[in-house]
């Protein structure tokens, strides 16, 4: 059960972090100033996603892999998705 619960935070985590980097990046034209939202966002998803990385290596390697492993997995998912969405090259 712990495993999955590990699994579960890293794909959260993978949600905040690629989901909050896909918004931010697609309210940059309509900001003043674009370049400051851009680093301050980078270091809350930054800081969000270490943090949270972080407590899973406190409960071991095997819990801190498979968050991982979620994380990266949700972002092929989400660049898929938003490929796909968009008529990109990698569109089937």
């Amino acid at each position: 059960m712990f495993l999955v619960l590990a699994f579960a935070w890293g794909a959260l985590l993978g949600l905040f972090y690629f989901g909050g980097l896909w918004l931010s990046l697609k309210s940059l034209p309509r900001l003043s100033r674009p370049r400051t939202a851009f680093f301050i966002g980078y270091g809350l998803r930054l800081a969000v996603a270490l943090s949270g990385m972080g407590l899973m290596l406190k409960m071991g390697p095997i819990a801190f892999f498979l968050t991982l492993a979620a994380f990266f997995g949700v972002r092929m998912v989400m660049t898929e998705k938003i490929s796909r969405a968009q008529g990109g090259a990698n569109a089937s």
